[in-house]
């Protein structure tokens, strides 16, 4: 390539001395000169443009000019520096109705840079973002535009690069996290730093977004690091409602987040202490004293062990501490295994004799229940028969659920419902048409 350009530059330069070292007299002569040296240039140009080409075929390379890219603003010279302007930037309070502002805009730009600086150092800024984060200290960091994200982390949704962060250590942590990507040979030591404070953090949001950032770096290799801190912080007390609503978001205890991050990994041993978790004492809006189901333990359960956490599905179910709604959101779940389990049957069993019922009613209310009944039955048969590519043994479990329902209305709605959905069944164990289906299934008929 170098040889190429050599020769160009020599061939171009060659022609201007010629063509500048020429009188006007020998104008004629001159231009019968120039267009023969012109076209034996074209010619040269024209050889040299094919050997090039054929050498970079043979070469199967494409070369790629990457263009730095340059943000203006003040610069820090080192990580301590930077550490420093961002611990004490006015960003701790959200105020968006008055706070989008162009300086709060220009003050974000900054924000973002200096945390791209304090990345682009790379291993020598490993040692100062330690000591920082060994200190214990943080602040948030709010955005009052509503146009990146920092409002979503209060509601316990994790981004696993924020571009804006949401408080110093998450900002802090993501540097390590980039650093240990781009300097394999520093990988360890930006794994150490992030287990020291996996270690150290009471706070359930650092330790979901830990989670993902470990797994990023290294994954499944500190999942039991992980696992373990999680199940920590859940033995804690939960402290009251009208305790977490005065809390910092970033202290709150996320609960359903350190339950998900066991459902997701599959983790079977909290499941007793989950169990005794199911109910919890709070307030309502009134701010009334009441017991109510909590659902992140209630979802890890049935998350983990499937159609076995029926059984204690079922029990929860039936505690007379339960509101009728929770009840729906467990007959939601057992709905999933209908026919694979005998607590599942039963408890949609249950709504379907329910069901029936309001279709037999009679007086003023007869339609309205009967609309109620219809509704409930379309819901748990369109259960029945949702899915793709599901196994046979399912699918003739199915079956003989809905068989059981047969002998206990007489309703013809009812039964061209049920003729319908056993037609689907018949159709989801052939192989080629299971193919054609999507998994979605409507149980009604029409009328």
């Amino acid at each position: 390539m170098k040889v190429v350009i050599a020769i160009l530059t020599s061939i171009v330069l060659t022609f201007a001395i010629t063509w500048g070292a020429l009188s006007g007299k020998e104008t004629v002569v001159i231009r019968q000169q120039v267009s023969k040296q012109k076209d034996r240039t074209d010619a040269q140009l024209a050889e040299l443009r094919s050997k090039l080409k054929a050498a970079e075929a043979a070469a199967d390379r494409v070369e790629v000019v990457r263009e730095q890219i340059i943000v203006p603003g003040a610069s820090h010279g080192s990580p301590e520096d930077i550490l420093n302007f961002l611990s004490r930037l006015p960003m701790e309070n959200r105020n968006e109705s008055r706070g989008d502002s162009d300086e709060h805009r220009v003050l974000i730009r900054q924000v973002i840079r200096e945390f791209e600086e304090l990345t682009a150092m790379g291993p020598k800024a490993l040692p100062a973002i330690a000591r920082f984060l060994d200190q214990g200290l943080d602040m948030e960091l709010h955005e009052n535009t509503n146009q990146i994200t920092t409002g979503n982390w209060q509601r316990g949704q994790i981004y696993l690069d924020p571009i804006f962060p949401p408080s110093l250590r998450i900002g802090l942590i993501n540097s390590v996290r980039h650093i240990g990507k781009r300097n394999g040979d520093h990988l360890q030591e930006c794994e150490r730093i992030l287990l020291n404070v996996l270690n150290n953090t009471g706070r359930m949001l650092e330790v979901a977004y830990l989670a993902r950032v470990l797994n990023d770096l290294t994954p499944e290799m500190h999942e039991k690091a992980f696992l373990t801190g999680a199940k920590e912080l859940l033995d804690q007390p939960i402290p009251p409602d009208a305790t977490v609503r005065e809390m910092a978001y970033l202290d709150r205890p996320f609960r359903h987040l350190m339950f998900d991050l066991l459902r997701r990994h599959k983790d079977t041993t909290y499941i007793a202490k989950a169990e005794a978790q199911l109910f919890r004492e709070g307030t309502n809006r009134e701010g009334e004293a009441h017991i109510y189901l909590d659902r992140a333990p209630l979802y890890y359960i049935s998350g983990v062990l499937g159609k076995d956490s029926m059984p204690i599905l079922r029990k929860t179910h039936d505690d007379p501490r339960i509101s009728e709604r929770d009840q729906g959101s467990i007959r939601e779940i057992a709905a999933r295994y209908l026919g694979q389990h005998e607590d599942a049957n039963i408890l949609v069993n249950s709504r379907f004799a329910t069901s029936f019922q309001l279709l037999a009613s009679t007086g003023e209310k007869a339609k309205e229940n009967r609309q109620r009944g219809i509704r409930t039955i379309e819901f748990y048969l369109r259960r029945l028969g949702e899915g793709r590519e599901v196994a046979p043994e399912i699918i003739a479990q199915r079956q003989q659920f809905l068989a059981t329902l047969r002998p206990q209305t007489t309703d013809k709605e009812v039964i061209a419902m049920m003729d319908k959905l056993d037609t689907h069944l018949n159709d989801m164990r052939d192989p080629e048409k299971a193919k054609k289906m999507n998994g979605r299934y409507d149980a009604r008929v029409k009328r």
